[in-house]
């Protein structure tokens, strides 16, 4: 079927970007999705909301992006590109979370998965450590009233 990704950045919280799906996460798209959302991040976004409303699928080469975007955003200090790899940091990290430059490591979730797939996420482990919300919009309110505003 194929997979269709369209990303847009919140108008106040920049560092905030709902990316809409629809297809299939699978070994033939997961690369793809991973580039894009590497590239999203690379640009600057910290917060990714993953819009699965038109998610039919999703195989352990879809898990396994997921899992590196995570890992990758959860590392408060994110190397740029070229430098490292995906979960690299460590030192120089502070007790507040944020790196050496103050920076904060980010967060991942979900919305709009259907109950198959989100059957996949609790068996694997992923509602442990990414939240899933009912639809985009609690989601990103969430977000917005938990993340600083990006920019001065």
């Amino acid at each position: 079927m194929g997979l269709t990704v369209e990303s847009r950045a919140d108008p106040v919280h920049t560092d905030l970007v709902v990316v809409t799906l629809t297809g299939e996460v699978d070994v033939a798209t997961a690369g793809r999705l991973r580039d894009h959302l590497a590239a999203l991040i690379a640009r600057g976004a910290r917060h990714l909301v993953l819009d699965f409303a038109g998610v039919a699928f999703i195989d352990s080469s879809g898990l396994s992006v997921l899992a590196g975007i995570h890992r990758l955003l959860s590392s408060p200090e994110r190397p740029a590109s070229g430098e490292g790899g995906a979960g690299s940091g460590g030192e120089g990290s502070r007790a507040d979370g944020s790196g050496e430059g103050g920076r904060a490591s980010g967060t991942l979730a979900l919305a709009g998965v259907n109950l198959r797939i989100r059957e996949v996420l609790r068996t694997t482990g992923f509602t442990r450590f990414v939240p899933i919300y009912s639809a985009v919009e609690p989601a990103v309110a969430v977000h917005q009233t938990t993340v600083p505003r990006a920019g001065p």
